[in-house]
């Protein structure tokens, strides 16, 4: 009942936050006629999803021409289909003005927000997904000289019935200089080395948001990646974000899935190869204004160091003309392919620390061996010593050393950082040899250490000391990956 209750009252306070009441302004008279084009049964009867007529295999079909003036309000869609990837062969396109290249052009579900082919349900404010398998729009899309909008059939099987409503106002003459725009994106697997494109546009207009959808190709956590957004030829992104849940308006990693009127995680993975996600944030009440161009884009994990699959529909308006779409990859294409194999790092020459649990004689759960792919593939053979401290605390462990590998080394020691991690000393046969502070806001990170240590042939007693914590750490808790000795 609270998920249901929350969104609810977001939206209700949203209501007014537009700009105006909503609720009053039905008050003010209106300088349009409203008009509608649906698919109900030109017969009289009840095949109101033109059963009569199913969408061919390679048909392109006209769902509404409108002449003049006006906007479309909005759009309600439903299909039956024996195609299981109907959602990604349909292809939407809107064309306004005469327009000879689309300004919308997206495969139906994707547009709709329902990304890898998939349906459920969510609420947004301008996209709502309603039971069972109702697709709404509700973006405003205004015209000055005609608007044609379309579908495509571009799979392998006939669309059986397709229902819509086509909802729109009539104007005596537009007043809106800028153009409702829509455009599919994919890579699958992401570019190495740079980031993924949401959106890129020339002209004159606003950047409204965008739907993402996200296909694991790894174990781990997709979302370390940085939104960095570009606006008119900057070689330095203006608006530089903090992590990819960050920008979609979640936290450490998302919890269950949610959505409200302007951001949300409708379907929500796990941290595993295969899984499969998607997120949507609408700046509907923060538009990102660009005078010449803008580029919107997002690293794909910590400077891109995953190579996850992404597609996405990114929504702006604009004047016309705009560029030309790249062209829409082809039905087959548009579909993830199964995750492939990424091997776990591994530090050469090392010893592991979860290796050595078991000198530490611990009886209790306050030091295990942890899973680290969640946070990322950076821990050697994935994993590290997880010394769970909920305050000051000594881990002591005695340790045999043969005497070909003792004598004066240099060590290099990896840790891990994190926001409730305490400050931690290591001493070596009663001889403080290193310190660090385990603290790192907002992020999990692995990070590294150099010292020289003098090591004993036989018996050295090694003692992990968590002594306190940064003030703005929020636990005392410490992390250790691996060690190498020369």
């Amino acid at each position: 009942m609270k998920w249901k209750i929350v969104p609810l009252l977001f939206f209700l306070v949203s209501l007014t936050a537009l700009g105006e009441n909503v609720f009053q302004s039905l008050a003010m008279p209106k300088k349009f006629t409203a008009h509608r084009i649906s698919s109900y049964d030109r017969t009289g009867g009840n095949a109101d999803g033109m059963q009569e007529h199913p969408i061919a295999v390679g048909e392109t079909r006209t769902l509404a021409q409108i002449e003049g003036a006006g906007a479309i309000t909005h759009i309600w869609i439903t299909i039956s289909s024996k195609d299981e990837h109907h959602l990604k062969n349909l292809v939407l396109r809107m064309f306004w003005d005469g327009e000879k290249e689309p300004s919308v052009e997206s495969p139906l579900g994707d547009f709709f927000g329902l990304g890898h082919g998939k349906y459920y349900h969510y609420v947004s404010y301008p996209i709502a997904i309603g039971t069972n398998n109702a697709l709404n729009c509700f973006w405003y899309m205004p015209f000055s000289k005609g608007a044609l909008i379309t579908v495509s059939n571009e799979g392998t099987q006939v669309c059986d019935a397709f229902y819509y409503y086509i909802d729109y106002q009539k104007y005596k003459k537009a007043t809106t200089p800028l153009r409702f725009h829509a455009q599919y994106r994919q890579e699958y697997p992401c570019g190495t080395g740079q980031n993924y494109t949401l959106l890129e546009a020339r002209g004159k207009g606003h950047y409204v948001g965008v739907s993402l959808s996200i296909h694991n190709r790894s174990d781990g956590w997709w979302g370390e990646g940085d939104d960095m957004i570009y606006v008119d030829g900057e070689d330095f992104p203006s608006l530089h974000g903090t992590g990819s849940e960050d920008y979609f308006c979640g936290a450490w990693g998302f919890g269950e899935r949610f959505s409200y009127p302007f951001f949300g995680c409708p379907l929500r993975g796990e941290h595993k190869k295969g899984d499969l996600w998607n997120v949507y944030r609408y700046h509907i009440l923060d538009p990102i204004p660009f005078k010449k161009s803008i580029d919107v884009t997002i690293e794909h994990g910590h400077d891109n160091d995953r190579s996850d699959d992404f597609s996405s529909v990114a929504f702006w308006y604009q004047e016309e003309p705009h560029v030309a779409f790249l062209p829409l990859p082809r039905p087959q294409e548009r579909m993830p392919a199964k995750a492939e194999s990424v091997s776990t790092y591994v530090e050469k020459n090392v010893l592991e620390a979860e290796g050595g649990l078991v000198a530490f004689q611990i009886y209790d759960d306050s030091m295990v061996e942890q899973d680290m792919s969640e946070f990322g593939n950076y821990w050697s053979n994935g994993s590290q010593l997880w010394f769970k401290a909920t305050g000051p605390q000594t881990y002591v462990a005695d340790i045999d050393v043969p005497p070909n590998m003792a004598g004066d080394k240099k060590i290099t020691l990896w840790y891990t950082k994190a926001p409730d991690y305490g400050r931690v000393e290591v001493w070596l046969n009663h001889k403080k040899i290193v310190e660090w502070d385990g603290y790192n806001e907002g992020k999990v990170i692995r990070d590294s250490i150099e010292f020289d240590a003098k090591v004993l042939p036989v018996k050295n007693t090694i003692e992990i000391r968590i002594v306190d914590k940064n003030e703005k750490s929020l636990g005392y808790m410490a992390g250790i990956d691996c060690i190498k000795m020369e």
